[in-house]
């Protein structure tokens, strides 16, 4: 079975990413992620040369998005892209595993692989459970969400139940 590995990177590994990035500008202890406007007005200036494609639902069919780490792009279906301003947390988080891809997938850190039908890809070398992560991470810190309960992550951090569920589950 073909599929892509990424470098390996540990959950730890990418919450102090994320920190760090929140640190860098200046959103570390906000609980709301503005995903949006960290996509529109930061990117750009994290990534010079970043750009932002948000992309007819026809064009991309069942894509949610898509990233190009070396093209420095990112591309978002458009109903995606205008629940995500609406505030959806799915759509929300589609936003921020593509930014996780930008961020931590170079071309460098990601091969094609072929596995024997015995073995599995471990999932801190799979590149989208990392951007899966990421996102979960970016939009629900671990260190700011210790001690609320479910409905209060989804509440205060924009995210789905699923996604809070995750996150807690990993404290």
């Amino acid at each position: 079975m073909n599929c892509y590995r990424a470098n390996p990177v540990s959950r730890n590994d990418i919450r102090n990413f994320v920190r760090w990035l929140k640190k860098t500008v200046g959103l570390e202890d906000v609980l709301y992620f503005p995903v949006v406007q960290f996509l529109e007005n930061i990117l750009p200036i994290l990534v010079p040369d970043f750009q932002l494609e948000i992309v007819p639902t026809n064009e991309m069919g069942g894509n949610h998005g898509q990233t190009y780490p070396s093209k420095h792009l990112i591309r978002i279906r458009e109903d995606v892209y205008l629940r995500a301003v609406a505030g959806y947390g799915r759509d929300r988080l589609t936003l921020a595993h593509e930014i996780g891809h930008l961020l931590m997938h170079k071309d460098d850190a990601i091969a094609l692989c072929r596995l024997s039908p015995a073995e599995s890809l471990k999932p801190y070398e799979n590149p989208e459970w990392q951007a899966d992560a990421f996102g979960g991470e970016l939009l629900a810190s671990s260190y700011l969400i210790k001690g609320m309960s479910n409905i209060e992550v989804q509440e205060r951090c924009g995210v789905t139940a699923s996604a809070a569920k995750v996150q807690l589950k990993h404290l």
